[in-house]
């Protein structure tokens, strides 16, 4: 008997999360969030069957100016 893992791609909006693409490799879905996040700067995250969040982006720091 196979046991596949789905993971989910979503990316969070207002505390709201949108569904955006699931996958079987999480690899391969990890590759297109980095993908989407070169063109755009949004929270991304990949959670497995049981709604837990494997994988992140880290939301970029403003940057600091100069005192």
């Amino acid at each position: 008997m196979c046991n596949f893992k789905t993971y989910i791609l979503k990316r969070t909006l207002n505390n709201n999360q949108l569904e955006i693409t699931r996958s079987f490799d999480l690899d391969n879905l990890i590759c297109t969030a980095k993908e989407i996040l070169e063109e755009n700067e949004i929270d991304l995250i990949i959670v497995n069957e049981g709604n837990n969040v494997v994988w992140k982006n880290e939301k970029s720091t403003p940057q600091q100016e100069n005192a």
